[in-house]
């Protein structure tokens, strides 16, 4: 298959030193799963907001994937449109219980290589489980996301995501 399309964007701003690694498994996982997709290159972003800017996308078409820890110590990934927020009432039920956190820094880096920001919505990645929000796949046919960098993003067809992830869908959005 052929190499995604790369589109470069401003990258005047200085870059935060990152491990590329979960980058480079990203794409080739997409790319011998044979799945279409575009790479963007762009200044660093660390919110939603400023992703969709650069990428010239809405807000509601990015893919917000936050990594969640569940006591004692296991961990699940759980993804929404970044136009929407969390609720944590809603993700505790899904999950079964009472007791879930936002992983930490220390932790994100630890299991994803990846700053907080810059984790891709890909949790088979790390072999851990992956659960969509019905918002991400109600916003539109594609989906924009950090893929492992705060300076990459791709943008993929949502059913194409569905197809390759597998995640579990719920809802668990605000």
């Amino acid at each position: 298959m052929e190499q995604a399309p790369t589109q470069t964007a401003d990258v005047q701003t200085p870059v935060i030193e990152e491990d590329p690694t979960t980058n480079q498994a990203l794409e080739k996982f997409l790319t011998e799963n044979k799945v279409e997709f575009t790479k963007l290159i762009h200044k660093p972003t660390k919110t939603s907001e400023e992703s969709a800017q650069v990428r010239g996308t809405t807000l509601a078409s990015g893919a917000k994937a936050m990594l969640l820890k569940i006591e004692p110590d296991i961990f699940t990934l759980v993804v929404l449109s970044a136009a929407k927020k969390l609720s944590w009432k809603n993700i505790r039920k899904v999950l079964g219980t009472k007791k879930v956190n936002l992983a930490t820094e220390e932790e994100v880096k630890k299991l994803t290589k990846c700053i907080p920001g810059a984790v891709p919505p890909f949790g088979s990645l790390w072999g851990i489980k992956t659960y969509a929000d019905n918002s991400l796949f109600a916003q539109g046919d594609t989906i924009n996301f950090n893929a492992g960098l705060r300076t990459c993003s791709f943008s993929m067809k949502t059913e194409d995501y569905k197809a390759v992830e597998k995640p579990i869908i719920e809802d668990f959005s605000e």
